[in-house]
This record gives C-alpha cells, structure tokens and sequence, in this order.
C-alpha cells in the first residue's frame, strides 16, 4: 500500500513544498509562479480559468575543449639562447638573390618563350647569359647566408652524441607519429565509443634524421627535425631550435620539461603495424559495453596503447606528440631530460 505525505509552508511571495521524493520551493503572485525543483524549473501563469505550464531548461554545459598550441614564436626564445636567435633570424629574413633575380626572371623568360613558339638564336643566348648569372647570385646569397655553428667534441661526448641520435631513430621508426591540436570533453561516450575525451589530431610525415635549418647552415653533427603542421622542431645538442615560417626561436633543454604516459586510444582509422591493442569497442556502445544494436553500421573498434609525449617550456612551447609503437619516443625524451639536468647542475656552479 502506496502513502503520500505534502506540506506546504508559505512566507510571503515564497512557499516550500515537502513531499516524500522531494522538497521544491517556487516565488511569485497569484496567477503567476516560478516553481524550481529536481526535476527542472517551470513557469506557472493563470488567467480566466487558462493555465499554462513550461519548463525552463538550464543552459547546456559547454564542453570543456584545450586547445594544444605553443604561444607566439617572438616569445619561446629563453634568455640563453637570444643571442644566437638574433643572428639566425637576421639570416633567415634575408630574401634570396638568387630567387629573385635569377630563378623567376628565367622562368619569365622561357614562359614567354614558350608562349609564343619563338626558338631563335636570341633564345640560348639568353640561357646561356643567365647561367654564370645564377652561379653569382648563388655565391652572393652563401655570403650572406652563411652561418657556422661548431661543437667540440672529445671521445667520450661523441659516443654519448651517438646515443642521441639512436634514440631519435629509435623514434622516427613507429609506424604512424601523430600531432594533436586539441581535446574535448564529452558526455555522449554511446556516440563516441565510450570515449570521454574527444582528439583532434594529424599525421607527422616529416621525421628526418638530419636537416638545416636554413640553406648554407654549416655544422658538425647531424640535426634531428620533426616537421609539425605549424612548426619544425631542430633538436640540436644542447637546445630546442624551434621555426615558423621564417622565424626562429630557441630553448635550452634545461627550459625545457617533456612530459610522457601510455594512454588508451580508440582507433576508428586504419590500424598501424606496431600498435600494442589492449582491448575492443564498438563505435556505438551501450553502457555494459555491449554493441548498440539499433545501428547497422556499427564497427567494432580497437582500442590501442599508445604514447604522448607534452613538450612545455616557461617561455611558451606547448605541443603535443603521440606514437602508435608504446614508449616510442621514451629513450629520447629521457635523453633530452637529463641534457637538461646536467645542464642545471653547470648553471649551478657558475
């Protein structure tokens, strides 16, 4: 046998109910009341015997997105590396002479030539003027362009540069190296295959094992580069060389702080080879986990482990890397991290 237990009490505009699910409160006048309660806010108006009633919805929580992106590239430099920032950019501004005034005017000229079906003498004269034209054009901008960056090395630091470089190797060999842009929180994990953070994220196709940073960039060890959509990375021994566009800036390793776990990816794209799977999904999920059977089209997913590596530095930098191979860029970021203690630690005695 079912009971029912309503009290009303009033003061006023203002009255609260208790009942034996819940205690509700509502403010207003004869023929109109906002009513708040549990199960939402309403609306009461009354006029000549008519009543209406509607319920007010609170507004829809906004998901909470983090955009992944470093700040303005004039303001990652750190205070050590000013210096050589300024020089690099006053050689990366520089335009080309041998763009300028010799490639496009060329091209002008054999456009036009082509054009107008014209192969006269003129023609190879022209060609063969422009050539020891460009040669000293090319060797006007290695002038201008040129910059030399040399470490000393002994024995003992060679073997440890050695290391260096096998452990970004070790990295560029996962099969898929992704970007991230930004997360998102979501509430609707039965759309999303049980995902409680949304990725959007881009292939990296560019990992080199050695590239310069600017033509005529002359120096003794090989330089690591990691070709990002808004930026290149140029890992040189002692500091992060950061380019985008044609601006540089720099961050000594001591600066800077890499941050690295194995995270559950659900994976709806074509399954890298060296992915470590951890378990299965479905693209529609019911809350036991089971397959939403109301969708035909509903694959099952894989769900991988995968690392993330965050890149940080006080100056700014904030970029987000992951690799399909667990702990692909482990060895590497620990290298990077203790460049960076020892380097504290001569900070600290000077």
């Amino acid at each position: 046998m079912s009971w029912h237990y309503r009290k009303s009490i009033s003061s006023g505009p203002f009255r609260m109910n208790f009942s034996k699910r819940s205690i509700s409160y509502s403010v207003g006048v004869k023929g109109a009341r906002i009513n708040f309660s549990p199960k939402g806010t309403f609306v009461n108006l009354s006029a000549h015997g008519i009543n209406y009633r509607q319920r007010i919805s609170g507004p829809n929580p906004t998901p909470t997105v983090q955009n992944i992106i470093s700040a303005n590239i004039d303001q990652l430099t750190d205070s050590d590396s000013k210096s050589f920032i300024e020089a690099l950019n006053q050689k990366s501004s520089q335009l080309s002479y041998i763009k300028v005034f010799g490639i496009l005017p060329l091209g002008i000229v054999l456009f036009i030539l082509f054009s107008t079906s014209y192969w006269g003498y003129e023609c190879f004269i022209i060609i063969g003027l422009f050539i020891p034209f460009i040669f000293w054009l090319k060797k006007l901008d290695k002038r201008r362009f040129e910059m030399e960056l040399h470490y000393d090395m002994d024995e003992k630091l060679q073997q440890v540069y050695q290391q260096f470089n096998t452990h970004f190797d070790t990295f560029s060999r996962s099969s898929k190296i992704w970007q991230y842009y930004h997360t998102q929180h979501t509430n609707d994990q039965k759309r999303h295959a049980g995902a409680s953070n949304l990725i959007k994220r881009s292939r990296i196709n560019s990992v080199s094992k050695n590239k310069v940073p600017i033509p005529y960039f002359i120096t003794n060890v090989t330089i690591p580069c990691i070709s990002l959509r808004n930026m290149e990375l140029y890992f040189l021994p002692e500091r992060l060389l950061i380019k985008r566009g044609t601006t540089f800036a720099a961050v000594f390793y001591k600066h800077l702080s890499i941050n690295f776990h194995t995270t559950r990816f659900i994976e709806s794209e074509i399954l890298p080879g060296d992915a470590d799977v951890v378990d299965y999904t479905w693209q529609y999920v019911n809350r036991n986990g089971g397959p939403d059977k109301r969708f035909n089209n509903n694959r099952r997913l894989p769900v991988c482990a995968y690392s993330q590596y965050t890149f940080r530095s006080d100056t700014g930098m904030f970029e987000v890397i992951s690799t399909s191979k667990t702990g692909g860029m482990d060895e590497f970021a620990v290298f990077l991290m203790r460049i960076g203690e020892l380097q504290n630690k001569i900070s600290e005695y000077h």
